[in-house]
């Protein structure tokens, strides 16, 4: 939840760096508190806050990059939580895809939650089960490609093997498909596990990358990397000069610089 939370506090700026009035929403209805142990001792700092704001506006620039080339292509976003990129993307104010299919999967509970706090739309699935499944994948592969699937700080907190048994699944049943997703180095992680909300659930990194191409022998074939502060054009061009110059001192943040994005294609097994 923390993502959510951050683009819930950014929405509520004067100046918002990605507006996100349903993610401001959602966090009115469930409560500042719920996930994000945000009144601890060690909450993250803010500088966090907005990098993952940032992280995700590149993730919806990437994401709108593939519904521009393939407008009746299946998105799908694993350990969705309460994602509202879906929303922000296809929002009347915003782009219109009307003919995706977006497909968000995530634990039973989390799943019920989300059908209760946000609305069903148009070409929306929802799959309940754990992403180490591959039940998911059953309801991906009767929808049309091509496929974007989007892992928005998932992936790297599960098992090491289990991502690896993931991706190796994904090539076998949709090969070809891009995977968009986070990687964190040894530095990044360590200081990750000593905030919140990671720190009160002990949830630990079983696994760190210091570079998105150590994945390639995965079978993930790197087309492009961007760290918080390192924003395509038109992401620029779409945000406020606080935003520009918040930016500049993400690229010079040296506790950032180990996590970053990644775009790859999944290789065929």
């Amino acid at each position: 939840m923390a993502p959510l939370h951050a683009r819930a506090q950014d929405a509520r700026r004067r100046r918002p760096l990605v507006p996100d009035p349903v993610a401001a929403g959602v966090v009115d209805e469930i409560g500042p508190e719920i996930g994000t142990g945000a009144t601890g001792p060690a909450a993250a700092p803010r500088l966090d806050d907005l990098a993952t704001v940032l992280r995700g506006a590149i993730l919806d620039h990437w994401v709108r990059e593939f519904l521009a080339t393939h407008p009746a292509g299946t998105v799908v976003e694993l350990g969705a939580g309460l994602s509202t990129r879906a929303e922000r993307l296809t929002s009347s104010g915003g782009d219109s895809f009307p003919g995706a299919s977006w497909v968000d999967v995530d634990l039973p509970g989390v799943t019920e939650l989300r059908r209760t706090l946000l609305p069903d739309a148009a070409g929306r699935r929802f799959v309940a089960g754990s992403i180490l499944d591959e039940d998911w994948l059953d309801v991906v592969r009767e929808l049309p490609g091509p496929y974007l699937l989007v892992s928005e700080s998932v992936l790297t907190l599960l098992p090491e093997q289990g991502v690896q048994r993931v991706v190796f699944t994904v090539g076998s049943l949709l090969p070809g498909a891009t995977l968009l997703m986070d990687t964190v180095g040894r530095s990044v992680a360590d200081r990750l596990q000593r905030c919140e909300p990671l720190c009160s659930r002990g949830l630990m990194f079983d696994w760190t990358c210091e570079d998105p191409r150590e994945l390639e022998p995965w079978g993930l074939r790197l087309q492009e990397s961007r760290g918080a502060g390192e924003l395509p054009e038109a992401v620029q061009r779409g945000l406020p000069l606080s935003g520009r110059a918040l930016a500049v001192a993400l690229r010079a943040a040296p506790q950032l610089r180990g996590h970053r994005l990644a775009r790859y294609e999944v290789a065929a097994v």
